[in-house]
Parts: C-alpha cells; structure tokens; sequence
C-alpha cells in the first residue's frame, strides 16, 4: 500500500462560521438543534460560531470560537455584526453558513468587496399563505422583494429537501448552479423513546389518563400550520374510537387565543403554549400519536422530533413533509383534507400497540440512518 511522501502537504480542513439566529438555554424554535450539530460538524471543519440573538454560552462542543453580536437595540446589532464579521476575518475565516439571518446577509453582502468571504444562505419554506379572501399586505410585498434581490447576491442557495430545491429555485429565481441539497438533522440521542416506567410518569404527571388517545401536536400556532383544524380534528376523532381521546397543544402564535377558546368547550383539548425545546422529548416519549395539519412547510424539524421519539405521527404533504417521512409512509394526506387527517388518526389509533411500537421503530431508524448530525455535517462539508 502506497505511503505518503512527508513533504506531500495534507489537506487542509475547511473553515466555516456558523451564524445561528438566535440561542439561549430556554430556546424554544428550532435553532436549539444547532448545539448537536456544531459538534459533529466540528470533527470535520474547523468552526467559528457567531451567535446574533439571545445568551449564547462562552463554550460549544467542537466549536473554536464563539461570537456574540448580540445587542439591546438594532443599531447596536448591525455595528456589532460588522466587528464580528472583521473578527472572523482576521482569524482566517471567510466563509458563512446563514439560516435566515437577513442581518448578518446584509452585513457580508455590504463588506464582501473589501473581505472576499464567501456566503452560503439557508432558506427552506414560502411562509406567505393567507387567509381565504386576504391580500398580501405591503409589508409581505416589500419583504419578498427585499429576500429576493439579497439571495441573488450569495454564492450558494441552500435547501431541503429534495421537493423543496425546485421550489426554492423557481420562487427566488435563483440559478441552477447555485443550488445546494442541505437535509436538517435530529439528535437521536435527545429524542429518543421513553422506558414504560418513565413514560407512564410522564403521563401521570401532566393528567393524561391510561385510557386516553394521547395526540400531540408541537409548532406555531397559525393559520399556515392548520391550527384551526385540530379542534374539529379532535371532535370527529372522539366520536370514531371507543376511547377518551385528549389532544395536547405545545408552540406559541397568533392562534393562541383561538385555540384557547375553543378548548373551553372541549375538556380533551390541553393548551400548554411554549415549552422549551429542551422540555420537549418527554412530550413525544409519553404520547400516542403526533399530528400535523400544516398547509405550508419547508423542511418540518418537528416532523424529525416525532419520528426520533418513535411516535407514529399523521401528516399533510406540504412542502417536504413526504420526503422526511418517506414517500412510502402510510399517513399521509392532502393538505387540507381534514377527513384524511381524522380517518389516518383514527386508523392508527385502531393499530395494536405492537403495531405501533413497529411503526414508531420504522420512523426512528429512518431518522437515525438518513438525519443524524455526523451525516448532515458530512453534506455540508461536501457543499463547502
């Protein structure tokens, strides 16, 4: 087997900053599956985490280096984001992986001429469904308009999944050639299935009987995530099963009060608002079935929650719902088809529990093998 000479030069490891929204130990969105990553991502580059909003910590795992340009007021973020940005400069990094940040995209498009970095943008989902009968408003208009010119301006244009890179690429016009294929990824570790001791606790402990059809539903509570079909989802549910059926409501959004309405009316509807995403395996570890009714998705991290906890879950096509689950999967239905979502309920609460505990290992391996952090890190390696 060859040797390699010892003047032949060894690959150098990429360098990359990491802009994160926002972090804090209370993180309640998505960005609190940032930590797990950074750390598989930090056996394969080397990493500068640059954090725009909250508590971040002095210390990440796999992280060299983190940066806050976290501030009080916008003025204070912008000058903060430009010293951070000659900060990583300075230390030899000069590519930026960004979620969403349209502040830190403004600040590197504005001193790429004099710092030559490289911007990689992540944007997966429409976000502008309205109301039957409304209008965009101005604001919507002029915030299209802005995303649209500034994604023109990156170097790569990163999405997932699969369904959604046409669908970015035709909305934001973006060329071809910048088009990049980035999954999200789920720690296995965190969410994970609950021992029966614990998950009979779990039960206890929030008053969920041991007789009820325990559904779940975590997202933001708004019209584009099908909020207002869960509590005729739960009365027609509760009529077709022999059984008490309760349905548990976790995110924060403008469907709150709504929601909370309608749960007056209905003892089986629990509203629990907020929960830190910390907070949150227990929750999948002691329900019976996660459901979501969305009408609009990009690539559902909630959707990867579930299937890690191995909890049969019931879903809406849209966005890239089909390709995280698997387009083989049994439950999934139009969106919108209200009668699709109670009817694929009910039939998998009509599943014997062996069949359920099978169709909830069915739903963590998939997560594991084609979501984890090391395989997600080695996509984004392979982008850079």
């Amino acid at each position: 087997m060859p040797v390699k000479s010892r003047t032949e030069p060894f690959p150098s490891r990429a360098k990359v900053v990491y802009v994160v929204p926002h972090l804090s130990a209370t993180e309640s969105e998505h960005f609190a599956h940032v930590p797990a990553f950074l750390a598989a991502l930090g056996e394969r580059v080397d990493l500068v985490a640059l954090v725009e909003r909250g508590t971040p910590p002095e210390r990440l795992p796999g992280v060299r280096m983190v940066v806050s340009a976290v501030a009080r007021h916008r003025l204070g973020r912008v000058l903060r984001a430009v010293r951070a940005v000659f900060r990583c400069s300075r230390a030899g990094y000069h590519t930026y992986f960004l979620r969403y940040s349209r502040l830190f995209l403004v600040v590197l498009i504005v001193t790429r001429p004099l710092l030559r970095h490289r911007i990689l943008l992540w944007r997966s989902g429409t976000a502008d469904l309205l109301e039957h009968g409304t209008r965009p408003r101005l604001r919507q208009r002029v915030d299209n308009g802005i995303n649209y010119l500034l994604s023109r301006r990156v170097h790569a244009f990163v999405t997932g999944p699969e369904t959604m890179v046409p669908v970015m690429r035709d909305r934001w016009r973006v060329p071809r050639r910048k088009m990049r294929l980035l999954y999200n990824d789920i720690d296995g570790d965190r969410f994970a299935p609950l021992p029966p001791e614990r998950r009979a606790r779990v039960r206890r402990h929030h008053g969920w009987g041991d007789d009820e059809f325990v559904i779940l539903f975590v997202h933001r509570l708004s019209f584009r995530r099908g909020t207002r079909l869960l509590a005729p989802l739960l009365d027609h549910v509760g009529t077709v099963l022999a059984r008490p059926v309760r349905l548990v409501v976790v995110g924060e959004g403008p469907d709150r009060r709504l929601l909370e309405d309608l749960a007056a009316d209905r003892p089986g509807l629990q509203i629990m608002g907020a929960i830190p995403n910390r907070d949150l395996p227990p929750l999948y570890g002691a329900a019976d079935c996660f459901v979501m009714p969305s009408y609009e998705e990009g690539f559902p991290r909630v959707l990867l929650e579930a299937m890690s906890s191995a909890l049969p879950l019931v879903t809406t096509g849209a966005g890239g719902s089909a390709d995280v689950v698997g387009h083989d999967y049994p439950f999934v239905c139009e969106v919108g088809d209200l009668m699709g979502l109670i009817r694929k309920t009910a039939e998998v609460a009509a599943l014997s529990a062996a069949e359920r505990e099978a169709l909830g290992a069915r739903l963590r391996e998939r997560a594991e093998t084609r979501f984890s952090p090391r395989r997600v890190a080695r996509m984004l390696e392979d982008i850079l």
